[in-house]
């Protein structure tokens, strides 16, 4: 059996780290943009007789990726652990990735959740959908790969993450426009990759980032707009110190010729939003070239 599921790329442009014992109740506060370039994952379940030991091979973007694959193994064995479910057969799990891996798109959520779904599909009814979606969150926790993602990609559009926590615990607010941001797009382009571990579990750094993403989330509370959420994004990367000078010099050009930009946390990726008609401006700003960047347009759909 084979089945496949598409999980969008979750940019995040601001965050608060809320801890709890419980993994399923600890992660974060703040807002993102989920996008429609993402990971696409099929997972595909194997007989063979000829074994007694269920064998996993997890291929990213047709290569193995040690590093890469270990969420997608936490993720199994949560699932096996936490509802006694036992595999069966050989399973093959490819993630193909549209996005860089490790620059703020939530490669290793989208890994996880894909993986998830694809394990609920195979086991269902002994597992809920909602059941195998908690558990990448878990795995998440647990490797310190992500702290929001996989909530937040339960979710549509722009995002506003009011508590945090596995999905079923956490609560997400989507923000409100016309057309769904249909004419809206988002642009990106990375120079490298941050370990978000070393972030999150820093705790000079988590300190100043809590201080100063509580802030950004009053503001987005009560001003839940697009144009307020880029404004938020930016001060939250600007303040912390999480932006490099080289990064800030883009983003404070990019801001002039479109509605806002920032940095995707956690990476050293420049990211914008603007209307789709309004393209032509990047290229009349003299700074950059429209073809410099990835375009992709805000996601709208349920996974």
């Amino acid at each position: 059996m084979k089945v496949s599921t598409f999980i969008p790329s979750h940019i995040t442009g601001f965050f608060s780290i809320k801890n709890d014992q419980d993994p399923l109740r600890k992660g974060s506060c703040g807002a993102g943009v989920l996008i429609n370039n993402g990971v696409k994952t099929t997972v595909e379940s194997l007989k063979d007789e000829n074994t007694t030991k269920n064998n996993i091979n997890i291929i990213i973007n047709n290569k193995k990726d040690l590093k890469n694959e270990k969420i997608s193994l936490k993720t199994i064995e949560a699932i096996e652990n936490n509802f006694n479910l036992e595999l069966k057969n050989d399973l093959i799990i490819n993630h193909e990735i549209s996005v860089p891996i490790g620059s703020g798109f939530g490669t290793s959520a989208s890994c996880a959740l894909g993986t998830a779904i694809g394990l609920f599909k195979l086991f269902k009814p002994k597992i809920s959908k909602n059941d195998a979606m908690q558990m990448a969150h878990f795995a998440e926790v647990n490797l310190g790969s992500g702290l929001g993602d996989v909530l937040s990609q339960t979710s549509k559009g722009i995002v506003i993450r009011e508590s945090p926590g596995a999905p079923g615990i956490g609560k997400t607010l989507p923000l409100k426009e016309k057309n769904n941001f249909s004419d809206f797009v988002v642009l990106t382009k990375t120079y490298g990759q941050i370990d978000t571990s070393t972030i999150i579990e820093d705790p000079i750094k988590k300190r100043k980032i809590n201080k100063i993403g509580i802030v950004m989330q009053e503001k987005i509370e009560k001003n839940p707009t697009l144009e307020n959420f880029m404004n938020c994004s930016y001060e939250f990367a600007k303040d912390t110190g999480l932006i490099n000078r080289e990064l800030l010099n883009i983003v404070d050009q990019l801001k002039k010729c479109t509605i806002g930009s920032s940095m995707a946390m956690l990476g050293n990726t420049v990211f914008a939003i603007t209307k789709e008609e309004n393209l032509s401006k990047i290229d009349e700003s003299g700074d950059f070239k429209v073809e410099d960047f990835k375009i992709s347009k805000i996601y709208n759909d349920n996974i």
